[in-house]
């Protein structure tokens, strides 16, 4: 299976855009915005354009008491080239929910205290992880 998530929006708030399965829309992603250093106020998500493997396996996120089944995006450069672990598909709303793991989402609006965020997180991933259901890994193509 290869999904594709293609950032669209590049918002202080957050970085938005689409996953499909090679043409059908799926749902909406938020990652983390990051500086890009360049001084005109751009910013970026930790997961550049290409290709990666995504593997199936367990985590658990900061204040969690459990471990949860999600899909690891692997071998991510960081922005100094070098891997970073832990980029993870999981739940959230705001752009301070991630720190550059895809959140999904059924569509995007503004929050209640003003900004983006997406809507629905939680039905969303686990629609996801039904979709992947018996597959332990699966590619993810970055645009």
């Amino acid at each position: 299976m290869n999904l594709i998530v293609e950032n669209t929006d590049f918002e202080s708030d957050g970085i938005y855009g689409t996953m499909t399965d090679g043409g059908s829309f799926f749902c909406h992603v938020l990652s983390h915005a990051y500086d890009s250093g360049n001084g005109n106020g751009s910013y970026i998500p930790k997961v550049a354009p290409g290709t990666y493997t995504c593997k199936r396996s367990l985590h658990r996120l900061h204040g969690m008491d459990h471990d949860f089944e999600t899909f690891e995006v692997m071998n991510v450069p960081d922005f100094q080239g070098k891997s970073v672990a832990g980029i993870l598909f999981h739940w959230g709303n705001y752009n301070k929910d991630s720190e550059g793991c895809f959140l999904l989402g059924k569509q995007v609006t503004f929050g209640p205290n003003g900004g983006h965020m997406i809507t629905e997180s939680k039905v969303t991933f686990e629609k996801f992880m039904t979709l992947l259901t018996g597959i332990d890994t699966f590619t993810l193509t970055v645009k």
